[in-house]
């Protein structure tokens, strides 16, 4: 009998809702992606500087939500909203609009410390946190609730860690787990040395060692984001030019990956994503969820 490789689930990711994405057209894209069989949605209390979930909830309430996989994070707090803040936004996305060629200008701008969030593991503001994602999404659960880039061994972790087993055990989420941006194996060691890592989930950026990975990790249960950067980092590597369905085969043969979240705002972009992911699930098999 031949063993056929799980393919990830495609995943959307809305980080850029509310920031260089307007209101409107990540409504618009929300729903494009639904229509192509997109049923994996990621997003933060921190993504669009607080207002990315509420556009995600406009979506959740045309649709039915027992098919829809919503993950989302806490630990990372945005700055409070203010006409200042909403302005600046609008202005970006104007310039971005008008003068691309002043991205860089405006990733500066957006980079001051008036508009950077704070970084927190305290118990209280985190399930504010969470109040305010159920309510912005309008959901009484979600699929997954993940400590937002996780820095391993700072203070509170495995608190945190606790209090994610007491929302999983009164049904408030399903799963729990950890995004890591850093250093990933030194990541997976400290979870594992925590006792944090048998029942949660890692989501990290596409790497050579996730793709290598020990087969100490092969048990672990991934979400995997950013494909694109990783294949520009690997053409500027060696030259080598590979494909989103090479990508995805890999990260099957690789670990046990749910789901590969990709920025997916452009229509001709969505549709060759999806392609791409089709013509790897026809031969392949979706991960257990």
């Amino acid at each position: 009998m031949i063993n056929r490789v799980a393919i990830p689930a495609l995943g959307f990711g809305t980080a850029a809702i509310m920031g260089r994405i307007s209101r409107r057209h990540g409504a618009e894209a929300l729903e494009r992606a639904h229509a192509a069989g997109i049923r994996h949605f990621d997003t933060a209390r921190s993504y669009g500087w607080g207002e990315s979930e509420s556009v995600v909830g406009d979506f959740l309430r045309g649709h039915v939500r027992e098919e829809i996989r919503i993950v989302s994070k806490c630990g990372i707090v945005p700055v409070r909203r203010s006409p200042v803040l909403s302005l600046a936004k609008s202005a970006a996305r104007w310039v971005l609009a008008l003068a691309p060629g002043l991205k860089a200008q405006v990733t500066r701008a957006a980079g001051a410390q008036g508009f950077q969030p704070t970084r927190t593991y305290d118990l209280d503001v985190l399930a504010g946190s969470l109040q305010t994602s159920l309510a912005q999404l309008g959901v009484t659960y979600l699929d997954d609730l993940l400590l937002h880039n996780f820095v391993p061994d700072a203070p509170g972790v495995e608190e945190v860690g606790q209090w994610f087993r007491s929302l999983k055990s009164a049904g408030t989420i399903r799963r729990f787990g950890f995004s890591v941006e850093g250093d990933l194996r030194r990541g997976l060691e400290f979870l594992a040395r925590k006792d944090l890592l048998a029942d949660s989930i890692v989501q990290v950026p596409v790497s050579d060692f996730l793709l290598d990975l020990p087969g100490e990790w092969r048990g672990v249960r991934f979400i995997a984001h950013s494909p694109f950067s990783f294949l520009r980092q690997q053409v500027e590597a060696n030259g080598k030019a590979g494909t989103l369905s090479d990508l995805l085969k890999t990260l099957g043969e690789a670990c046990t990956c749910d789901a590969l979240v990709c920025s997916m705002f452009a229509a001709d972009h969505l549709e060759a994503n999806v392609a791409a992911w089709r013509a790897c699930s026809s031969g392949g098999r979706s991960p257990d969820r």
